[in-house]
């Protein structure tokens, strides 16, 4: 029976995607892509804090935001930064009238990018990272939109924490670890799928993910296995 909330539905896709044994990539990437569609948002960015305190850009849904989430982790200055220091959500209706965060506001404008809202990812003392919704429209974030983002956002920052052994603050830092640096051969995969196909980095990266979750397999273990030339991915009829 088809559920008449969007969001029941999500969370339901969710939870059975991270019931079982997964990579911490798969939560990551699962989480920006349910919080852009809940949110019926352009872009999603994700950013999880190393072992310096600070906050390190780790995934986007799709190249709109990459320029704009890098320069908001490289001067540790922007919504998702304030997000993940205060523990509160934090609406931008208007990126162009902030006071603050100039370079940031400069790579919105770049990308018309024109709203964004930054969800910390937080469980009790465990401060994992922050999410970024954006839209190329000026919005004004709802109450209901922003409490049902952040539901989204506290599953997957409970399934970090708690799965499992992960509870260890030790093996969580492992985990996040574990994941900025799967960064690296997951944009290569991208790169490579995009010149072999002859299509744009955001199909390429799509095109990774479906065939992940269509043989139940690891985001980073196939990204791996297309750069190290042991696997080829071809294009599914219709893509």
């Amino acid at each position: 029976m088809e559920s008449v909330n969007p969001l029941f539905d999500l969370l339901r896709r969710f939870a059975s995607t991270m019931a079982r044994e997964f990579d911490v990539n798969d939560v990551l990437y699962e989480l920006g892509d349910g919080a852009m569609g809940i949110l019926d948002a352009a872009g999603a960015g994700v950013s999880v804090v190393n072992d310096a305190g600070e906050l390190v850009f780790i995934t986007s849904t799709s190249q709109l935001v990459v320029d704009i989430e890098r320069v908001q982790t490289a001067d540790q200055q922007g919504p998702c930064v304030e997000a993940f220091r205060s523990g509160d959500v934090v609406p931008v209706s208007d990126i162009r009238t902030l006071d603050q965060w100039p370079r940031y506001k400069e790579a919105a404008a770049r990308h018309g990018l024109s709203s964004v809202v930054g969800l910390p990812l937080i469980l009790d003392d465990h401060r994992i990272g922050s999410l970024n919704v954006y839209d190329t429209n000026v919005r004004e974030w709802t109450d209901a939109e922003l409490a049902s983002a952040w539901v989204l956002a506290d599953m997957a920052t409970a399934y970090l924490v708690h799965a499992g052994e992960l509870a260890e603050a030790r093996k969580l830092t492992e985990q996040l670890q574990y994941a900025l640096d799967s960064r690296i051969v997951i944009e290569q995969a991208k790169g490579m799928l995009s010149r072999d196909h002859s299509i744009p980095v955001d199909e390429a990266f799509r095109l990774l993910r479906m065939f992940a979750r269509s043989h139940n397999l690891g985001l980073r273990d196939v990204a791996r296995r297309v750069v190290e030339a042991e696997l080829q991915i071809p294009l599914p009829d219709g893509f």
